[in-house]
């Protein structure tokens, strides 16, 4: 079923056509040239088509060819590659067929991260590339008359596995299996490949079945890649495929030797090996190039080791504290949805990132200080409230942080008022202007964004209640999911009502887990009080270990 057609949907028609029309004409133009050289024949090997010299019969096809027929075959200039008119016309049908049907995939499910037309640029770029890369490789390695299967060393999985990680796990099944399949028919376009079907037509069937399903195995295991060594098992869930495939159909075929699965072993290996190095050597490149936001890029961003973390440790503790409680509430719920959770958890740390210019105008950083917003009119201290949006982009920007990363700041406030400020101003005066105490936004354009915005809230509004019980904490989330909505915060995302509730019982879950209820400790024995005194350590109250607390009776 088509996605939700929006207006603001990026692949418009003509630029589905012109993707087409450009992917069209590459993919032809690689497909139909054949490389000058000769199509190998031997003797006894039986002739794949009828051969006529000055109108006289030579070799009829499947007569069994001596050396005197290949020699006159040959002399006559009958084995040159050439580009027959019917091959030529079938490369002009499968380039056409294949980019037509990948634009359509672009037009009608419109994959979020193919925002631009540079990333769609690069979408027709990296199926034009292994498309070649195909062509070349396989016109070497192919016909497999010594059974060396080095054909399918060709890592064509790894532009699924690019795709998924830079772009979409759809657009990726969707690249995957058309390079399957263009792959193999560029490898078998030659005429010495295409001849040795006739020996073993289970061939035409195996390389795009290999192809198709290792990538889909690379695809499922570097999707939500978080760490480096998910890239590893990536490359190991290719070869294993491949391997598992190559012997599903060596068991089928009657010429089959035991040497055969040691072959088979070797390619599949460096087939895994090669998918892996160039998913993370081109994932880098590429993602600077296009400017995409890389999941080794997020890694990074997810040690808490960057400068600007540091210093929001240093200056703004209280924030630093409440930006690692919201990751965790909204980690959870982003991966129970199928969000990323790893750019939601990488988001929530720099969201309030540009608290550390003036910290302690911020509640949560304001430790046995007195309150500057005391002295301050309302407007006053709301302007200087929303500043962190502005600042923290600038912050952002100067530390080239992802744009995906960076637009959680402004985001997660959306367009909502500086809520608190606005009531009290208006507690003065009925009339006051709600737009004056208004966040720029823009509201939350991704689940992400959104899943943040609500786990901000619900994280400071259960902190600063008395009531934590299970009822009232469940009460506020609800409350605030509600709140939200009525404000119309989700309208320009995908989040759906389903993903609210999901997201509510994470909430109150996590939430739950955090004010668990405490006993209270009794006061120390004498035995303990002695031992302490003549240690020189003075009690100052009981411990409380909740984790070494006996069950509650």
């Amino acid at each position: 079923m088509p996605a939700r057609r929006r207006a603001n949907d990026v692949i418009s028609p003509l630029r589905a056509f012109l993707f087409a029309a450009a992917l069209s004409t590459a993919l032809v133009l690689v497909l139909a040239p054949v490389f000058p050289g000769e199509t190998h024949v031997s003797a006894g090997q039986p002739a794949f088509k009828t051969f006529r010299i000055n109108g006289e019969v030579v070799a009829s096809k499947g007569a069994a060819l001596d050396q005197d027929m290949i020699d006159r075959i040959r002399g006559a200039g009958l084995l040159n590659n050439t580009v027959e008119a019917d091959a030529a016309a079938a490369a002009v049908i499968v380039g056409i067929i294949g980019a037509s049907l990948l634009a359509l995939y672009l037009y009608l499910f419109q994959p979020r991260e193919v925002n631009t037309l540079a990333r769609l640029v690069m979408v027709g770029l990296l199926v034009f590339l292994w498309v070649a890369a195909a062509k070349v490789f396989l016109s070497v390695t192919l016909p497999d008359n010594d059974r060396l299967y080095l054909g399918y060393i060709l890592p064509v999985g790894s532009a699924g596995m690019l795709i998924a990680t830079l772009l979409d796990g759809g657009l990726a099944v969707a690249v995957a299996a058309l390079l399957a399949i263009l792959a193999a028919f560029a490898g078998f376009y030659m005429p010495d490949a295409r001849n040795s079907i006739s020996d073993d037509p289970l061939q035409a069937l195996q390389m795009p079945v290999a192809f198709l399903l290792g990538g889909f195995a690379g695809i499922f295991a570097v999707r939500r890649a978080e760490r480096v060594n998910h890239y590893a098992m990536a490359g190991v869930a290719v070869g294993a495929l491949t391997f598992a495939i190559l012997f599903a159909f060596w068991l089928l075929s009657p010429e089959r030797e035991g040497v055969d699965l040691f072959w088979m072993l070797i390619v599949s290996g460096l087939t895994g090996f090669g998918s892996a190095v160039i998913t993370v050597g081109a994932t880098v490149v590429l993602g600077v190039m296009f400017g995409v936001t890389t999941r080794i890029q997020l890694m990074e961003l997810g040690q808490l080791s960057h400068p600007l973390l540091r210093d929001l440790q240093e200056k703004a503790p209280g924030t630093f504290h409440h930006s690692v409680i919201v990751g965790n509430l909204a980690e959870r719920a982003a991966d129970l949805i199928g969000a990323d959770s790893l750019l939601v958890r990488v988001g929530c740390y720099f969201h309030d990132i540009g608290k550390i210019a003036k910290p302690e105008y911020y509640i949560e950083n304001q430790i046995d200080t007195a309150n500057p917003h005391d002295k301050l009119q309302p407007n006053v201290s709301a302007r200087l409230v929303s500043e962190h949006v502005r600042i923290g982009l600038k912050l952002t920007g100067r530390y080239r942080l992802p744009a995906r990363v960076r637009a959680f700041i402004p985001e997660h406030h959306g367009t909502r008022l500086v809520t608190y400020f606005y009531r009290k101003a208006s507690a003065h005066d009925p009339s006051t202007d709600p737009e004056k105490f208004r966040y720029p936004g823009p509201r939350p354009q991704s689940r992400e964004t959104a899943i943040v915005m609500l786990a901000d809230s619900v994280e400071a509004v259960v902190r600063s209640s008395r009531d934590r019980s299970h009822e009232r904490i469940g009460e506020l989330v609800d409350g605030v999911i509600a709140e939200r909505l009525a404000e119309g915060q989700f309208d320009e995302c995908d989040l759906t009502m389903r993903d609210l509730r999901v997201i509510a019982d994470s909430f109150k879950a996590t939430l739950r887990g955090i004010y668990h209820p405490r006993i209270e400790y009794p006061s120390p024995t004498k035995a303990e009080l002695q031992k302490a005194g003549s240690a020189g350590v003075a009690y100052l109250k009981p411990p409380a270990d909740p984790m070494e607390a006996p069950p509650a009776v």
